[in-house]
């Protein structure tokens, strides 16, 4: 990043910036008497070359500070800007010591409501200009101090396949999703403007509204606002340029914004100037059959054109990225390079060699378990490398002397249903095989009797019927140490807090099925096991009973949590939590995307209300996720459109699979790491699956009810489905019905003659 404070490769760095934005190299009206015009309340034009202050051109003369880091060369002032200048930031990760500019805590940034808690109406308005990805997320403005407040970021390489949006985040609100329509170019200048009325937000980009969205807006009023690094809120330091940042208390028109990015655009300081090389290609070790993207960045009076040379040979597109699956041994040893061109000259940059792996790496063997009698049992190793990658499972029950191939178990994890005491010493191997090299890994079961029999009465019967993976009942006697899980093998403690165990249930139908109730920090430990994390398809259930949601704004409360959380290496699981606002927020890692989900209850704003019972289904079919609260499906995501890596099978920092990243541990009202607030209120009937659950099953189990299928399977016949309890049958639709003796699904029925009515019957316990 040397080459980054030459002044004149920074002057090009600008000018790219400039002509992206639609520049037309002719006199314009003057940006700074455009902005004064309508009234900011601070204006930090940023012109500085030297010196600590940074000061405010507006009426008000509230100076701001630019703190340098420790090595005193960011922020870069003096850089070509709108009319003049801007300052530049090189990032610096989570890391404390990186530039800013710090913005007094005042009024005139943070305008508050009489009531001293919510925000009064505000807008703010800035230009960036990233020049390089980051690694996460990275911020150029935050007016917050988490969970208060707002903050712009950017989204780095571990978030949406690796393109980057910008986001805007109001903590008490619902936008954490990037802006879709506007992917990032690097080294080209953005006008980004955020306006609140009171109760809604809209986020502006080059002019481009979106929203309104209704939030509920608790600023940070004590806190100073910081342009270029992110502590405030957890995120990185910005790497990019800033100018031209202005605070208004009241809120900018669609006209004033127009004008304001028009005038803008026409008024940077350009320098025409030839290309230069700033960073890449790099060399690089990639596994055959992988894609492999060679990147370069560079400089100059727009447009830049891009030829890129692969041995030789020109290949690829004009951009600045080029992208191929590499095979071997054709591609082993190619040089990559490119030539970049623009009316001013021409650069080539270095050679770069492509190195093609045929590498298998078995990162983790499949462990060898203890499972309980009637539990799943699964079996998963972690294996990279060139691909295509295969599996082949086989099953031995003589100790390990001879296996016999298990049919059709070729994913990589391997499922064992309904285990027995027959079963336990049956080991279970995998060949792992790629074109190159293959290797086989051995694991063993071993099966005990079930500790603690949990009745499956009543309401049970119906989840039961389902076939969880896990089914933690959640009512046990008072002063119980564990949660005992019903179905599988895989317990939980119940943890420090307050517990009121026996609490009444709000299942329908179901009174007399009690819950626990959780405060003062009680949740429930469940340790790691790959049953609970499946890798591919899942659901996960529960009932809950909040009983706050926090007014203050401060209030994000976990309902339920299964990732493992460590930097550096990227987190990965699901969390899913209640917000302030009465929401559902569902996050899957590491791409941080939101769903975010409320009843169906128009009568209270389709938002929870603490007391009120609630049933909640998420579900991974593969495709997308789905949220259902109350058996309505209430909130949808695709999954091609976040990044989603199930706990235990994460990255590493390297980029290989889950050797370091450890397995986190899936908790009942808590996140895995403790960040948030622990669940506060009731909680009952929580469940796992290890496929997703069909609207048809989350309506039944949300009802307290059996789903009851009728299908004409002739021309008098039909045909009677019902997972669990009794068949019953009458002559009129209010009955009175009895028992069909020995009836069992699926049950067929004769549809000549007089009608008959039938229902299905569960035994009270």
């Amino acid at each position: 990043m040397k080459l980054l404070r030459q002044p004149a490769l920074l002057r090009t760095l600008a000018t790219a910036g400039v002509l992206a934005c639609g520049m037309h190299l002719y006199a314009a009206a003057d940006y700074p008497t455009t902005i004064l015009a309508d009234n900011p309340s601070a204006y930090y034009r940023l012109e500085e070359t030297s010196g600590s202050t940074a000061a405010d051109s507006s009426i008000n003369g509230s100076s701001a500070a630019y703190t340098y880091n420790s090595a005193n060369t960011y922020p870069q002032l003096g850089l070509p800007g709108i009319k003049t200048n801007s300052i530049l930031f090189n990032g610096g990760g989570f890391s404390g010591d990186v530039g800013s500019v710090d913005i007094p805590a005042s009024p005139l940034i943070t305008p508050m409501q009489d009531d001293g808690i919510h925000g009064a109406p505000f807008s703010c308005e800035l230009w960036v200009q990233p020049t390089a990805q980051p690694a996460t997320y990275s911020v150029p403005i935050e007016m917050a101090q988490y969970p208060k407040g707002w903050n712009i970021y950017l989204s780095g390489a571990d978030a949406n396949g690796g393109t980057s949006y910008f986001y805007l985040n109001m903590p008490n609100g619902v936008l954490f999703q990037g802006f879709a329509d506007f992917p990032v170019t690097f080294l080209r200048w953005y006008h980004l403007v955020v306006t609140f009325d009171g109760a809604n937000v809209r986020f502006y980009i080059n002019g481009v509204a979106h929203g309104p969205y209704a939030v509920s807006y608790v600023p940070a009023q004590f806190s100073n606002a910081h342009v270029g690094k992110g502590s405030g809120v957890g995120w990185t330091a910005f790497i990019g340029g800033v100018d031209e940042v202005a605070f208004y208390t009241n809120v900018l028109n669609q006209t004033q914004i127009t004008s304001h990015y028009q005038v803008g655009t026409n008024s940077f300081r350009a320098v025409p100037t030839p290309p230069a090389i700033v960073s890449g290609p790099v060399s690089v070790t990639n596994f055959s059959g992988l894609p492999v993207s060679f990147h370069v960045t560079a400089s100059g009076t727009l447009p830049l054109h891009y030829k890129w040379l692969k041995n030789g040979a020109t290949v690829g597109p004009d951009s600045g990225a080029y992208t191929f699956t590499s095979q071997y041994p054709a591609d082993n040893g190619a040089t990559i390079q490119v030539v970049v061109t623009n009316t001013y000259g021409a650069a080539t940059s270095d050679v770069a060699t492509l190195t093609v792996s045929t590498d298998l790496i078995v990162a983790k063997a499949p462990d060898s378990i203890n499972r309980s009698v009637g539990s799943y049992a699964a079996f998963r190793p972690i294996a990279y490398g060139a691909v295509p990658i295969s599996y082949q499972w086989s099953r031995s029950t003589d100790g390990g002397n001879t296996y016999s191939p298990i049919a059709g178990a070729t994913s990589p994890m391997l499922w064992v249903s309904n285990v027995q005491l027959a079963d336990s010493g049956n080991m279970y191997s995998v060949q792992i095989s790629n074109p190159f090299t293959s290797s086989n890994l051995a694991a063993g079961l071993t099966v005990q009797a079930r500790a603690v029999n949990v009745p499956l009465t009543g309401y049970a019967q119906i989840v039961a019927a389902d076939k969880p993976v896990a089914y933690w009942r959640l009512n046990e006697p008072d002063s119980t140490p564990g949660a005992v899980d019903a179905i599988g093998s895989f317990d939980g403690a119940y943890a420090i807090g307050t517990y009121s165990f026996q609490a009444p249930t709000g299942i329908p139908h179901w009174t007399n099925d009690p819950a626990v109730g959780m405060s003062a920090g009680a949740h429930i430990e469940v340790p790691f096991a790959p049953e609970l994390n499946p890798d591919t398809t899942w659901s996960v259930e529960t009932w809950f009973q909040p009983a706050s949601l926090g007014a203050d704004g401060g209030d994000y409360r976990i309902i339920l949590s299964s990732e493992y959380n460590l930097y550096p290496n990227p987190y990965n699981g699901w969390y899913i939590y209640q917000q302030p606002n009465g929401t559902i927020a569902f996050v899957p890692q590491p791409g941080n995307g939101f769903i975010v989900a409320g009843p169906d209850d128009p009568s209270h704003g389709n938002v929870l209300v603490p007391g009120n019972w609630y049933h909640l289904v998420v579900t991974d079919d593969g495709l997308g996720f789905y949220v259902y609260i109350n058996g309505k499906l209430r909130a949808s995501f695709p999954v091609s459109g976040i990044a989603y890596i199930p706990n235990g099978t994460g990255v590493n920092a390297d980029g290989s699979p889950g050797v370091t990243s450890g397995f986190g541990a899936t908790v009942l009202g808590r996140r895995t790491d403790g960040a948030f607030n622990t669940f506060l209120g009731t909680m009952d009937e929580t469940a796992i699956y290890n496929y997703a659950l069909t609207p048809a099953q989350v309506q039944a189990h949300s009802a307290g009810s059996v789903w009851l299928t009728i299908k004409k399977t002739a021309a008098t016949t039909v045909q009677l489905t019902w997972p669990v309890g009794v068949l019953q049958s009458a002559t009129a639709a209010a009955g009175p019905y009895a028992d069909v003796g020995g009836a069992a699904s699926p049950y067929a029925h004769s549809s000549a003659g007089a009608p008959t009515y039938y229902r299905v019957r569960i035994a009270v316990p």
